[in-house]
């Protein structure tokens, strides 16, 4: 079960928040990001910049880049951006996008519970880049973006959080990528112990957003301990995190598009598909997207063709074998495409579920051969993937809206 706890550190100013709050940015090429930060002096995203957002032609060296973003948050606290609380507080943290919101609770839980399989994951993470932000935190020192984490709803926890939300909210104000975001203070000791209490109905929690971030906090809890010992107390051995319930979050699908057909033209790969998929062109061309799992769109030309896996070729006792976007890998993309690294391969490219049909559309309009609709994996799903010590393909995946950077500042 996680042991939420209290943490202490700044809080974004209501009325600054809309300009500092960063945007959701792991998915925006390296020149938008630039653009953006350059433009915004005062948001956030400034404050951990890499390598790539910087021109190409000079790219800072590391010592450069660490004193840029140690530079860019100490001014936004000495600006006055930020307000610090003094007594330990959890928080509840609503974010809403469109038509959807969830609403989650913030906190600190044990960088141990990562290390012993509690906090359960589904995707792999490189070295390099848990290497890069546990040097971050370790030279800046602070953590800015709780990780997102998901637990099995329970009545009682979900009444807690409405009550506490009956109060004024601290923090009410909108991104410009047009994300609502709300903040309630939970600084009552009873009240956060009451809260704990609750959680101890839940057994696991499962990474949605932030394996990296996760990895890398565990890595800078073991290089701190190295160094300085620790009880399991010191801020260094802590997690920022946000709990979701599992009824709350929103999971959309990443799409893949291919560059080419291979030794394909059009008629050989619809026919090539007709092995293992029912293949037939889609009836409702202007909205059609797939409706279930097993079932997919591909768009070759102008043209929206409905793809069914056969079941009888899917094994539903494999919980990564029988995801959506490993039957597209395992009875598309590699035997008929020719395409077996998804990491690397440059014919494979990414379209995320916000950007839905028209992104697929628009690939193929700028020149690829066929774009495939996935149906989202479902929480279940990842729930089963995490249970049974699994590792889900890369982009199977797409958390909508995603926890931000700086709306806490907390230093470890």
């Amino acid at each position: 079960m996680p042991r939420i706890k209290p943490f202490d550190g700044y809080l974004v100013r209501n009325e600054v928040a809309a300009e500092v709050v960063a945007p959701e940015y792991d998915t925006v090429p390296a020149a938008e990001r630039r653009a953006f930060a350059e433009s915004n002096p005062q948001n956030f995203l400034n404050t951990i910049r890499l390598r790539d957002d910087f021109d190409p032609a000079c790219p800072p060296t590391h010592d450069e880049l660490i004193a840029a973003n140690r530079g860019s948050l100490e001014r936004l606290l000495s600006d006055g951006l930020f307000s610090r609380f003094e007594q330990p507080a959890i928080f509840i943290y609503e974010l809403t996008h469109f038509d959807h919101t969830q609403t989650g609770i913030v906190c600190e839980i044990a960088a141990d519970e990562y290390a012993e399989g509690h906090v359960r994951k589904h995707e792999n993470t490189r070295r390099d880049r848990e290497d890069l932000l546990a040097l971050y935190q370790k030279e800046i020192g602070v953590v800015s973006c709780p990780i997102s984490l998901a637990y099995e709803a329970t009545p009682e926890i979900d009444a807690f959080i409405r009550a506490q939300q009956q109060a004024e909210p601290l923090l009410d104000f909108t991104t410009g990528d047009d994300v609502h975001q709300r903040v309630w203070r939970i600084d009552d000791p009873s009240e956060q112990q009451k809260l704990s209490r609750l959680f101890q109905a839940v057994e696991n929690t499962y990474l949605t957003d932030g394996h990296h971030r996760a990895a890398s906090g565990w890595r800078y809890t073991e290089m701190m301990r190295a160094d300085r010992g620790g009880n399991g107390e010191q801020p260094y051995e802590q997690l920022l995190v946000a709990l979701f319930s599992d009824h709350e979050l929103r999971l959309l699908p990443y799409h893949r598009c291919v560059r080419d057909l291979g030794d394909h033209d059009t008629e050989s790969f619809l026919k090539a598909l007709e092995k293992d998929f029912e293949v037939s062109k889609a009836e409702d061309q202007e909205h059609f997207t797939p409706r279930a799992h097993g079932e997919f769109g591909a768009f070759l030309g102008d043209t929206w063709y409905r793809l069914v896996i056969r079941p009888e070729i899917v094994n539903p006792d494999d919980p990564v074998a029988s995801l959506d976007v490993s039957l597209l890998q395992d009875h598309i993309l590699g035997p008929i495409l020719g395409i077996h690294d998804f990491r690397t391969d440059p014919r494979l490219d990414y379209v995320s579920g916000a950007e839905g049909k028209a992104g697929l559309e628009r690939k193929v309009r700028e020149g690829w051969a066929v774009s495939f609709a996935c149906h989202a994996t479902s929480m279940d799903q990842l729930f089963h993937v995490a249970d049974a010590g699994a590792l889900m393909p890369p982009k199977s995946t797409y958390f909508d809206p995603k926890t931000r950077s700086g709306v806490w500042v907390r230093f470890k």
